[in-house]
């Protein structure tokens, strides 16, 4: 049926990496391309019976901005088919697995696509291991097993029903609860990845191999005086944190404690009370919003400079570190996936 099949991959730690493996594992006698999603394009070409695969992470219940970028970047679709695998956070307690939730991580890059002019046979999410070390402790080898499992088994089903000429949907309570929480997707799009990606650092155990900056899919980090730098465009991919060989990229609850203070301030009221009072006594929502919008890009870029060189004090930098969770949670990589593989 089809004559090629191109998957994309959008990963920072191998779970996309592994979910579009295990689809072209599913292929045979068909020629597969494999192409990692990047802030640089890849050099690939689409043609005539091609099936084209999409395996990417869901940030805030929804698809991350490389991901529509990525779309936008493609030919037009003249009828080509695609398939939609979203990865979402799987968990285990207990012996219990909790699926995540891709809200409308599979069904807005769908209808972006169908725009495009491309036809989607399929949609489902695949639950993956959680790799959000920033925020967790990690799961253990044995629960990592148990949902890379399922996982598999899933795309292994979808493949064998999409080759076999049928279309395969799935998700649609998660896509309901995903609209509903739309404004909180959007949120996060705009302002809470921001800054999410300003509370990495680098402890004192940091040698400066930048290594971190070489892996970065979106080349989000700049070296700052031999010492990474997160700027904004970053992702929380977790690639850096998780694959640093010295486990030296941190995150504390201080730094977090920090930027909610800052960002506590009334800015909106004192610039309205003070200079805009004469202008307007009741501004637009809109203004209000734009005010603190612009505050907190500059306050948090400004607090996370004076840090970034503050913590080149190496005893600084290891009382920070020392108080920070992710100093002591587990790190995670896609169990058979190496460095190479995913970031080349």
């Amino acid at each position: 049926m089809y004559t090629k099949i191109i998957a994309f991959f959008m990963t920072g730690t191998g779970n996309s990496y592994k979910v579009a493996n295990w689809f072209l594992a599913s292929v045979d006698k068909v020629k597969t391309e494999l192409y990692q999603v990047r802030e640089k394009p890849a050099d690939f070409r689409i043609g005539e019976n091609n099936l084209l695969v999409f395996s990417y992470p869901t940030h805030g219940f929804t698809a991350p901005w490389l991901m529509m970028k990525h779309i936008f970047r493609l030919p037009k679709g003249n009828g080509t088919h695609v398939v939609l695998l979203p990865t979402r956070a799987g968990t285990r307690i207990l012996g219990l697995s909790l699926p995540g939730m891709e809200g409308t991580a599979g069904y807005l890059i769908a209808l972006l696509l169908l725009l495009r002019g491309y036809k989607v046979k399929g949609v489902a999410a695949v639950d993956m291991p959680s790799n959000w070390t920033a925020v967790h402790w990690g799961l253990t080898d044995e629960n990592v097993r148990v949902i890379s499992a399922k996982g598999e088994a899933k795309v292994t089903r979808i493949a064998n029903t999409v080759l076999s000429g049928h279309s395969f949907y799935s998700g649609f309570i998660p896509l309901i609860l995903g609209i509903l929480l739309a404004r909180i997707s959007f949120m996060y799009l705009i302002i809470a990845q921001l800054v999410l990606s300003k509370l990495f650092f680098a402890s004192n155990t940091c040698n400066g191999c930048r290594l971190c900056q070489k892996i970065c899919p979106k080349q989000s980090i700049k070296m700052l005086g031999n010492k990474p730098h997160w700027t904004y465009s970053c992702d929380s991919c977790m690639a850096c944190m998780n694959y640093c060989p010295q486990k030296a990229i941190q995150v504390s609850p201080l730094t977090v404690f920090l930027f909610s203070y800052v960002l506590s301030f009334p800015v909106t009221t004192w610039i309205t009370g003070k200079i805009g009072y004469v202008l307007m006594t009741n501004p637009p929502g809109i203004i209000q919003f734009a005010v603190q919008y612009l505050y907190t890009l500059i306050s948090v870029a400004l607090v996370c400079w004076i840090l970034h060189h503050v913590l080149r004090i190496k005893p600084v930098a290891a009382l920070l570190a020392g108080l920070s969770h992710t100093k002591y949670f587990r790190r995670y990589k896609a169990p058979g996936v190496s460095l190479n593989d995913i970031h080349k």
